[in-house]
């Protein structure tokens, strides 16, 4: 299994971008400096980020500091919560000869919490950052803190409870309260000063704003406006940049698209998008995630892969960038065992490169890579004779095609002999390119992934997929499993367990076709099917043919009585369903 998480280890040459962006923090002239590094969900934003403060730390002379916007939504007000990060980690950054005038800082920062002053609109004038001040349940503005607040005072002041006035009132001189413009000014002049007497750059990294609510997106980027008109410092901001122009649309309703872009273009001075994988990357990238856990590869021998990979992608341009397997595996010393591992991945490579639905988006691969590790020890421990590669193609048919199209797939299997499904060859699937009959509807618009699917080895015709099915219940129900029922029978369930109402004319057409014989192994087949999915809180269309079912033919009914009666802490409308169920019997 790989981690989900964000890594300062670059098996993407990721560090290229991470190297311009250090570039720009490290030119003088051209701080006050905001850096915004776009892309979209899963493609490195976030290790971008690890990887440019691994550098940044090398060097000495900047203070860096991580702020994940999302994590304080709700907890805070957004913009005083970025100002406190900052201003607390200066305090531990400070020798201790500038230790109080770091304090002072804070202190300074609390001030802006917590004082309530309503001045919003005369801070907008000023073209200043508001910080949410807001009339509070005080006297006066006047009577506020002037040294330390604990968070009981904090609540009081935002929940306006009357104990505040009375608890808060004579702890700062009337003549210490300046306008809200003044206390910014304050703010920008101690700021600056005690950069400079640390005489250092301060690097600010802003994350997951684009998983903000709009409101709060909006006040992390007013934030940033305020110190980005300081000297000294840099801000990096990771984010999906449709979604904070989104934020910005919802925010300033009636905005025009112009003025949606302009705001976001205004604000970060240097956009540097996320490079989107190709081939060489994608191929690099799913060589590294075997490599990194087997247990035969030593730290060094996977260092050097690493590198050796790298160079392949800087070089792609050139005669110098040929990927070799034979070289990676020496440099691992591979057995035989992890060169069939590498050749595997490096196999769908091309498919997960250009698919629309992965588009080498390395989050996207690392999790199909783990539903394939999963359901490889899955398959291990049950002793299903199913090799690692099986379900690594039949994980990327689920991954890259609809849930329907897939679900068709295990249909396919449940009705073939011995779960051969003779239709899956690669002579056969070739032939969906240029036709649409003989193939499930749903594939119809998957036709060239289907084609280039068939073609990745292994043939799965000749490959018994029971347990392949049985591995993906957790996406789609486990489909029919009794071969024994008749062609009619099978259509029948299929079409009841689709049917909209209990009533409805298609759940009579189905039910007359079931042969006398084999109604009960139907109902057991129509329950097999509602036990997959637990939730019983909301009512659940797929129990209608199974209702429909057990009205007309007495002898179903009490099977389904007792597996629905079994339903632990059954909702009103399933209760309801089993008393009409039971007075049915009676």
């Amino acid at each position: 299994m790989w981690s989900d998480n964000e890594t300062d280890i670059d098996y993407l040459n990721h560090s290229e971008v991470a190297e311009m962006i250090c570039d720009m923090i490290s030119d003088d002239t051209l701080l006050p400096l905001s850096v915004g590094v776009y892309g979209g969900w899963g493609v490195g934003k976030s290790s971008i980020l690890q990887l440019v403060n691994k550098r940044l730390a090398d060097g000495g002379n900047t203070i860096v500091i991580e702020f994940d916007a999302w994590l304080y939504q709700g907890f805070d007000e957004a913009k005083s919560a970025l100002m406190t990060v900052i201003s607390q980690t200066l305090i531990t950054e400070a020798p201790e000869n500038l230790k109080e005038q770091a304090k002072g800082l804070f202190r300074r920062v609390n001030k802006l919490r917590l004082l309530g002053l309503g001045a919003e609109a005369g801070m907008a004038a000023f073209g200043l950052p508001t910080f949410g001040f807001v009339s509070r349940a005080i006297e006066s503005g006047r009577d506020a803190l002037s040294g330390e607040g604990d968070a009981e005072d904090l609540t009081a002041i935002q929940d306006g409870a009357h104990t505040a006035t009375s608890k808060l009132k004579g702890l700062i001189d009337p003549k210490e309260v300046q306008s809200p413009p003044e206390e910014i000014a304050a703010f920008k002049a101690e700021f600056s000063a005690l950069l400079d007497g640390l005489d250092k750059r301060m690097v600010v990294f802003v994350d997951n704003l684009d998983r903000c609510l709009p409101k709060t997106a909006i006040e992390n980027l007013e934030a940033m406006r305020l110190f980005l008109s300081l000297p000294n410092t840099a801000f990096v901001v990771a984010a999906d940049v449709d979604m904070v122009r989104h934020a910005v649309a919802t925010h300033f309703s009636g905005a025009s698209k112009k003025h949606v872009e302009d705001y976001l273009d205004k604000l970060v001075q240097f956009p540097v998008a996320v490079p989107r994988l190709g081939m060489q990357e994608v191929r690099a990238f799913l060589c590294m995630l075997v490599l990194s856990r087997s247990s035969t590869v030593d730290a060094m021998a996977l260092e050097s892969a690493r590198n050796y990979l790298l160079e392949t992608i800087q070089n792609s341009w050139s005669e110098n960038g040929e990927f070799s397997l034979d070289e990676l595996s020496k440099l691992v010393s591979a057995n035989a065992d992890l060169k069939t591992q590498i050749e595997n991945v490096l196999r769908i490579a091309p498919t997960l490169a250009q698919s629309k639905a992965v588009l080498g988006n390395p989050r996207i691969i690392k999790r199909m890579m783990n539903t394939v590790r999963m359901r490889h020890g899955l398959a291990t421990r049950r002793k299903m004779n199913l090799d690692e590669a099986v379900i690594a193609k039949v994980s990327l048919f689920e991954r890259c095609t609809s849930d329907r199209a897939f679900g068709d797939l295990l249909k396919l299997v449940n009705a073939s002999p011995k779960g051969k499904a003779k239709g899956l060859s690669s002579s056969s699937l070739e032939k969906i390119e240029n036709s649409t009959s003989g193939f499930p509807e749903s594939w119809h618009d998957h036709r060239d992934f289907i084609a280039e699917w068939g073609q990745l080895p292994p043939d799965l015709s000749n490959i018994d997929l029971r347990a392949a099915v049985y591995l993906a219940r957790e996406t789609l129900p486990l489909q029919i499993k009794n071969t024994a029922l008749s062609a009619d029978t099978v259509k029948a369930i299929e079409a009841l367990l689709k049917v909209p109402t209990r009533a409805s004319k298609a759940a009579e057409t189905a039910i007359d076709l079931i042969p006398p014989d084999e109604r009960s192994s139907a109902m057991s087949e129509l329950i097999n099917t509602l036990r997959q999915d637990g939730d019983w809180s909301r009512k659940r269309p797929d129990i209608n043919g199974a209702v429909a079912l057990a009205t007309k033919h007495a002898e179903t009914r009490d099977e389904l009585l007792r597996f629905l009666s079994g339903v632990q802490q059954p909702a009103a409308w399933l209760k309801s369903l089993i008393e009409t169920l039971r007075k049915g019997s009676q």
